[in-house]
């Protein structure tokens, strides 16, 4: 507990200095607000000029306090309250509102319930531990709550599993700012759109769960005895391609980048890596080339293994035309590769598909024109499918479940509408008996079925061609061809 003493020798912050800070606060500090001085022990989330959530105490009490401040505060703050009375009002479980500030002040703040150090949906979601029962009984819980809080005309608008806390098998919805509130029923097209959506912020490869999802959902709300799986299912596609335009984002200062931008040089960051040690590396990438161990030279692109500091190794790709004046020009009027690839390695998490990490992106302008770019993920020891599968060697009792994985992957690229553009076996690597794609910057997401079709052939065709000369490999793909092409 917070003691008078500490309190008094703890940095105090105003709404006005709020608006000002571009980084998030350091704890501990103080707020002074309406409902008393809030001792602020850890920043949950910071958005600069906008909202501030905080773990506090209060009255030594802990809790979660969410601030809204800047243009638009009295807005987000009534959304925000208007939202938990929601969630209240649908009789979910829901951390326990317990004050909220005057509307007249520049601060405001709204204090809810501290559930403790719980974990997210997301977070249990993402353990490797937990098996199929335990992912169905979670979607099932899931179901029924956005059931509940449709039938009382709440629909969650922000729904993720970083919106959902665990605590004791018990679900708490949090984030009322997302929710929409009427005083009837959401309608049928409502709700079936609201719950494909959460459908359709987990990977592709969980749709299998749609049957259990649409039952669980029944059971609290009969009318979705009704839905079609399958109009269902091209529901939750056609969301998740509309969802992949938060990939975005990753050009962007945001929570999770930081972009850098002047007339001569473009860089995206990831915030996970960005250190010293990635910043040297973009601030001078051919010096780091130089000392590197190069892997390929060619006249487009040269890929080299570089050491960041003592130990930590990365892979940069450049890409520079050396074809003459009228390549070099025509790549100007389209994206650089680099940030293709940047922007398809973050496609490819979003879509639940492994690759190596991006790290960060670079392109060198000169006026409108970019004149080489890089592009930087991290290095992963593995070695290439052709390799893996050899013909030369015996049989691993492994090979069978790595071929699995990997049509997993072609499914999900097919379902997602996204042409690889160049499926050779070098592409896939294999890490610990788990695939990988890489070589990104072909790769393209079409909003269309069928403008991709003529050029999922040309992948099936190419990834095909891999396994000609070893039979055996070709016998183990065979079934996960025919599987991919029936998709």
């Amino acid at each position: 507990m917070t003691d008078v003493e500490s309190l008094a020798t703890m940095p105090n912050l105003t709404a006005e200095q709020l608006v000002t800070l571009t980084r998030q606060p350091e704890t501990p500090f103080c707020l002074k607000t309406d409902n008393g001085v809030i001792a602020c022990q850890e920043v949950l989330r910071f958005l600069p000029g906008k909202r501030l959530v905080v773990r506090a105490e209060l009255n030594g009490q802990p809790v979660i306090v969410k601030c809204f401040y800047g243009n638009g505060a009295h807005r987000y703050y009534q959304r925000e309250l208007a939202g938990i009375k929601g969630f209240i009002h649908a009789g979910i479980d829901t951390p326990a509102l317990l004050d909220s500030g005057s509307e007249q002040q520049a601060l405001l703040t709204i204090v809810t319930e501290d559930l403790g150090k719980i974990e997210s949906l997301e977070q249990v979601w993402q353990q490797t531990t937990l098996d199929v029962k335990q992912r169905q009984c979670w979607l099932q819980k899931t179901a029924r709550l956005l059931a509940q809080l449709h039938r009382a005309g709440v629909c969650q608008e922000d729904i993720h599993l970083d919106n959902l806390l665990v605590s004791k098998d018990r679900l708490y919805m949090i984030d009322g700012g997302g929710a929409t509130v009427s005083t009837t029923p959401l309608s049928d097209k409502q709700a079936r759109h609201n719950l494909a959506l959460f459908i359709a912020v987990l990977f592709p490869r969980y749709d299998r769960f749609a049957d259990d999802v649409l039952c669980a959902y029944a059971d609290e709300n009969p009318a979705a005895r009704q839905w079609a799986k399958t109009d269902f299912l091209k529901t939750v596609l056609k969301l998740r391609k509309w969802r992949e335009r938060f990939i975005q984002k990753s050009l962007r200062n945001c929570t999770h980048f930081r972009v850098e931008s002047s007339q001569h040089h473009f860089a995206a960051f990831s915030r996970q890596y960005d250190d010293a040690a990635l910043q040297a590396l973009v601030t001078n990438p051919e010096a780091f080339i130089a000392d590197g161990k190069i892997l390929k030279l060619g006249r487009t692109n040269t890929v080299a293994i570089v050491t960041l500091d003592s130990e930590r190794k990365v892979l940069i790709k450049k890409y520079q035309s050396t074809k003459g004046f009228l390549h070099k020009y025509l790549r100007t009027l389209r994206s650089s590769r680099a940030r293709k690839a940047w922007l398809n390695g973050h496609l490819l998490q979003f879509l639940g598909i492994d690759t190596p990490a991006p790290m960060a992106m670079l392109e060198h302008r000169t006026g409108p024109a970019i004149t080489c770019s890089y592009i930087i993920t991290e290095f992963v020891p593995s070695t290439h499918s052709m390799a893996y599968f050899d013909s030369s060697q015996d049989a691993l009792p492994e090979w069978q479940q790595v071929a699995a994985d990997i049509g997993d992957i072609l499914i999900t690229l097919k379902r997602s509408c996204v042409y690889h553009g160049d499926l050779k076996g070098n592409n896939f690597l294999i890490r610990n008996n788990k695939p990988l794609l890489i070589d990104l910057d072909a790769m393209t997401s079409y909003k269309w079925r069928f403008c991709f079709q003529r050029l999922f052939r040309k992948d099936l065709e190419r990834f095909s061609r891999n396994w000609k000369d070893n039979p055996r490999a070709a016998a183990l793909f065979r079934p996960v061809i025919e599987a991919w092409e029936q998709a």
